[in-house]
């Protein structure tokens, strides 16, 4: 390895600077302005995208903001969705996944669905070498662990309701399937508890 680095956005960095004479020779220069990390997209955590491309408009010092899912474990599969976030900067997000769009992935190697490229030959070619030259990232990939966050709710409440008077709670499910019907706890209601799921 040629280069010292340290973090993973300075390694995802090494690699734009790289990219960067691929796109301008399949003529679709990068903007000057493009920085990578890795993060959660705008979906969250349980959200399903794993590359996300923010506008240079949404960014207050006008860059080019790219977040990958801290999931991924590879660093070619991390790279190749790189590009494929690397494609909406060099053409502009309003193109979407259209034409313009089509036509910069395939230039710079990547197939399959524009909705969900995958690397083709073409793009190890001129990947590889720039993986080797900038070694492996440091990092970790992230899996369902322990963390800070809120935890996620266990058990499954369901809502029981009387239509007559309006009573609400909700509980779950064992405090409610050995009964075959359940009466409103309210003293001046007769009404018998429905149960939503």
């Amino acid at each position: 390895m040629t280069q010292s680095i340290e973090t993973r956005e300075q390694w995802l960095n090494a690699f734009v600077d790289a990219a960067r004479p691929v796109f301008a020779n399949a003529g679709y220069p990068l903007p000057d302005k493009v920085r990578a990390s890795v993060g959660f997209t705008s979906g969250g955590r349980r959200g399903k995208s794993i590359g996300e491309c923010w506008s240079d408009t949404a960014s207050e010092d006008g860059y080019f903001e790219i977040f990958l899912r801290p999931s991924m474990q590879s660093d070619a599969r991390i790279c190749d969705v790189l590009t494929h976030e690397l494609c909406h900067a060099a053409v502009g997000l309003s193109a979407g996944h259209g034409k313009a769009f089509k036509l910069c992935m395939t230039a710079v190697g990547l197939g399959g669905k524009a909705t969900a490229t995958t690397a083709l030959a073409a793009w190890y070619a001129w990947a590889l070498p720039v993986l080797e030259e900038i070694g492996p990232m440091p990092y970790g990939a992230l899996t369902e662990g322990e963390n800070s966050g809120k935890p996620k709710q266990k058990t499954n409440l369901l809502k029981v309701e009387c239509p007559d008077c309006g009573w609400l709670a909700r509980v779950t499910s064992k405090h409610i399937e050995p009964h075959s019907h359940l009466n409103c706890p309210s003293p001046t209601c007769d009404g018998i508890l429905s149960v939503e799921a």
